[in-house]
């Protein structure tokens, strides 16, 4: 005889929206053009940790984030 077992059936979750691809400190630097990849690390938001010295940016993020600085 086996105990009753009440299953839980989660809905799907839904795929995380496409942000681009991920790019380096030297294509974001060559994305806005005129900085080094140090000055990308230092200064541009939205990094992505992927270890203890490597992170990336998607690209979308990065390009939502040059057109919010293009007014100031």
């Amino acid at each position: 005889m086996t105990p009753d077992v009440e299953r839980v059936v989660e809905s799907p979750v839904a795929p995380p929206p496409d942000r681009g691809r991920l790019l380096n400190a030297a294509e974001v630097a060559d994305l806005i053009g005129g900085v080094s990849a140090a000055w990308v690390r230092r200064n541009v938001p939205y990094k992505v940790p992927l270890g203890h010295s490597t992170v990336r940016w998607f690209k979308d993020d990065v390009l939502s984030w040059l057109e919010s600085r293009r007014g100031q």
